[in-house]
Formats: C-alpha cells, sequence, structure tokens
C-alpha cells in the first residue's frame, strides 16, 4: 500500500466544490481545506505508485479548480 500527501493550490473563485469532489474519490482518506501556501491536501492511500500517479494525473488534476499539487509519500 502506498500512501501520500498531496498539496493543492485551487483556483480563487473555486470555493469548497474541488475538495467535496476529492473526497468522493476512491482511496482519499481525507481532504480539507488549508490557510497557507497551499489551499487543500488530501491524504491518499493506492495500491501502489503506479495507481497513485494515475490518479493524481488522470483524477486529481482534471477536477476544475485544482490549478497545482505538490505529492509527498508517506512513509
Amino acid at each position: 500500500m502506498t500512501k501520500a500527501l498531496v498539496l493543492m493550490t485551487l483556483e480563487t473563485d473555486s470555493g469548497r466544490e474541488p475538495i467535496e469532489t476529492i473526497r468522493g474519490l476512491e482511496g482519499v482518506h481525507e481532504a480539507e481545506m488549508l490557510y497557507g501556501p497551499y489551499d487543500a491536501y488530501a491524504l491518499i492511500n493506492a495500491q501502489d505508485s503506479e495507481k497513485l500517479r494515475e490518479m493524481i494525473i488522470l483524477k486529481i488534476r482534471e477536477i476544475d479548480g485544482v490549478q497545482s499539487t505538490l505529492t509527498c509519500f508517506v512513509t
């Protein structure tokens, strides 16, 4: 099992909608808004690093309002 913390920058007018969408994705353990250099985070569990990569690139980055991501692997 691969676990990662994904930090996200959201578009200014996106509100909470991107986080609500991310919470509905399979493998998302937790997703919340932040104050600081990043606007939100998601804690994700995936079968392996390839599945994690697919989830971030093909799902999370494609959500309206998600501007950028930074992935930190949890050890």
